[in-house]
């Protein structure tokens, strides 16, 4: 497209600005989005964009253009957004947060309606920026999106507002796919609610790895292991060993492996537990002393460290076991 020779003058000159403050902005951001693993985009946008968005006829002025730097921020879901408000406006000055339930809309009507907050870079106390371009004086915009929000609009804007073909067609199934994915988001609001009111079908996989979880929790509870050595994500820890128990040539009952770690477990002190290998581990080391677990192990490969075989000796006739080098031609391995 042609761009006005105006506009390309005025943007070269705020261009190193913009570029500032997308840079502050993704600075800002990214340690929060990172620690919850929240995917983050932060750009400037194009001269094309700019002129597009002029010719709306929705602004009156270069200066009430509120997203020249954009960032989109993704959560899991509408239960995280007040969060992501909140730490928005401890870091930036907020002028502005326009929530997604807050614009009048038809209720049989589906458009784009994210939360959306727009501010400036805080700018330090004294400073006299008077005359000068300022990267405290460009407002940007902060878009909070959920997953399937994102979703829905990384798939159907180019196909839909970015085409070159006008079909009421094409808008409705967009319009759809919305109203699919906010069917998603109040799914996901309401799981607890909801996932009570399912009937429960017996499952005896699922029932062995309930009756690890549960066992663990308890021996937590009774403060005989001991929290730091509590695993990151018990749903995994479950799935893991009971792997292991199915990978052991012998036939093994779930209740006999639950009580002999069980009895393993509790003989050990909130002192004496071992800290130089992993919950899983120990649990790998209870079971060989008491001659439970047998290998060659099927379709597992087992987490044997030197540590633990000085724990519990047994450990070192398992097989096969993870080694511990970068190529066949570094590092020895164990034998």
């Amino acid at each position: 497209m042609n761009i006005p020779q105006q506009l390309i003058e005025v943007y070269s000159e705020v261009r190193p600005y913009l570029a500032e403050v997308e840079r502050r902005l993704a600075a800002a951001l990214q340690p929060y989005a990172q620690e919850r693993l929240l995917p983050l985009v932060v750009r400037v946008k194009t001269v094309e964009s700019l002129a597009e968005k002029i010719e709306t006829g929705r602004y009156k002025t270069f200066a009430d253009i509120d997203d020249l730097v954009a960032c989109t921020m993704v959560i899991p879901s509408l239960l995280q957004e007040d969060d992501a408000i909140e730490y928005c406006q401890k870091i930036f000055c907020i002028q502005e947060i326009k929530r997604r339930v807050a614009g009048q809309k038809s209720p049989d009507v589906f458009r784009f309606d994210s939360t959306r907050l727009y501010g400036f870079i805080v700018k330090p106390d004294g400073l006299d920026e008077s005359g000068h371009p300022s990267i405290y004086a460009i407002k940007f915009e902060i878009q909070i999106r959920t997953a399937f929000e994102h979703a829905w609009t990384v798939s159907t804007h180019p196909l839909t507002y970015k085409s070159n073909s006008l079909d009421w067609k094409r808008f409705r199934l967009a319009a759809q796919i919305k109203a699919t994915s906010e069917q998603l988001d109040l799914l996901i609001v309401q799981f607890e609610q909801l996932a009570a009111a399912i009937p429960e079908s017996p499952w005896p996989e699922l029932a062995r790895k309930r009756a690890i979880f549960e066992l663990i929790e308890r021996l937590l509870g009774d403060g005989i292991v001991p929290s730091e050595a509590a695993p990151k994500d018990m749903s995994r820890f479950a799935d893991n060993l009971a792997a292991l128990v199915r990978a052991s040539q012998g036939r093994l009952r779930i209740e006999d492996v639950l009580r002999n770690l069980d009895e393993g477990l509790r003989s050990f002190t909130l002192e004496t537990f071992p800290q130089s290998a992993s919950l899983l581990q120990v649990c790998v080391g209870i079971l060989c002393q008491g001659d439970m677990l047998s290998g060659p192990l099927g379709k597992y490969t087992c987490h044997v460290t030197d540590q633990l075989v000085q724990l519990f000796p047994k450990t070192s006739a398992l097989a096969p076991v993870f080694e511990y080098k970068n190529s066949p031609n570094v590092g020895e391995g164990r034998s």
